[in-house]
């Protein structure tokens, strides 16, 4: 059998999960941002997230705040990519014995904040001693919303691909970090501070003009081609149409990782990426700019065909964060 590293991520979940017995009340079990089942005639959603020292984070760039901050974030987000609402949260904490009780109570408050602001109760957990370096598990809650929820499938040939924000911002960040390279305040700001599209997904799941949805936590090309699979679509994007904010071309121009590369193949921006009906795309711009300081940017579409990336008229491959391999 191949190691960890040659079966990747993607892979191991497939070999652990395969052959799972199913379950009528499930409605979607692996391989969304959320599982979703029918409880009493409503859908809830369930997910969870780790967050490990030396994988996720490093002490010595981040502050506590900033590290619950995101732990709090990156949960939450797997709730804006259905279109829910947030409900409670569990957390497990794993920390050294001799880990700095003011530091922890620091990465509480950051979890609190994110909490408190997403309307989502911090219902309980658990607290265990770690060997190596602090561990957070973060399990989420929530449910659909008006009855609606929006997952990776449903895209369609046609459809206009569409995302918030700045995609790629959160990789420059991290890269400036990694390489003690200056880097303007927002780049750093996105990495350490990611905020959960909540409101921006609510509003997507209730207009039927959005086919599919997903969030951006593994690079725009590896979670646009989960959406081509579950769709059985191919993907045509256009590099020009991509939004880059000024601050992301500047750290490229001067020798950081260059926006393209980041928007492609970074990961952890946890901005949402959308299938939009063509004909109700221009129409959802403008209800969506009136109500949010955020650019809805089409970078692509969706075409019939076999599960595969294009851009500019050329095959690329999918790639972006897998905790088994090294960035593809």
């Amino acid at each position: 059998m191949s190691d960890l590293q040659n079966l990747g991520e993607f892979g191991l979940i497939h070999l652990l999960t395969e052959g799972l017995p199913p379950d009528k009340t499930v409605i979607k079990g692996i391989g969304d941002d959320c599982a979703v089942v029918r409880i009493g005639g409503e859908e809830l959603l369930f997910s969870c997230d780790a967050f490990l020292e030396g994988v996720h984070f490093q002490r010595h760039w981040a502050t506590g705040e900033d590290i619950g901050h995101k732990a709090a974030a990156t949960a939450l987000s797997d709730i804006a990519a259905m279109g829910g609402i947030p409900l409670y949260a569990l957390i497990t904490v794993a920390a050294p014995p001799d880990t700095d009780i003011s530091f922890l109570q620091d990465v509480y408050t950051g979890l609190k904040h994110v909490f408190s602001d997403s309307l989502c109760s911090l219902i309980g957990g658990d607290t265990v001693s770690s060997a190596s370096g602090l561990f957070l598990n973060v399990t989420v809650t929530g449910k659909g919303a008006g009855g609606r929820i929006l997952y990776r499938r449903g895209m369609m040939p046609g459809d206009l691909i569409m995302v918030t924000g700045h995609p790629g911002a959160s990789a420059q960040g991290l890269h400036s970090l990694l390489h003690e390279k200056d880097a303007p305040p927002s780049l750093l700001q996105a990495h350490r501070r990611p905020v959960p599209r909540l409101q921006e997904g609510l509003f997507f799941s209730g207009d039927p003009a959005v086919h599919a949805m997903i969030d951006i936590s593994d690079g725009v090309s590896q979670d646009l081609m989960h959406m081509a699979q579950c769709s059985s679509v191919s993907v045509y994007l256009n590099s020009g149409d991509f939004p880059f904010s000024p601050d992301q071309i500047a750290y490229g121009n001067a020798g950081g990782l260059p926006a393209l590369d980041a928007f492609l193949y970074g990961g952890e921006d946890y901005e949402l990426a959308l299938a939009v009906d063509p004909e109700q795309a221009d129409a959802l711009q403008k209800r969506f700019s009136s109500m949010f300081p955020l650019p809805l940017t089409v970078i692509g579409h969706a075409a019939a065909g076999d599960p595969e990336l294009w851009m500019d008229g050329k095959t690329i491959k999918s790639g972006g964060w897998d905790h088994f391999q090294e960035l593809k």
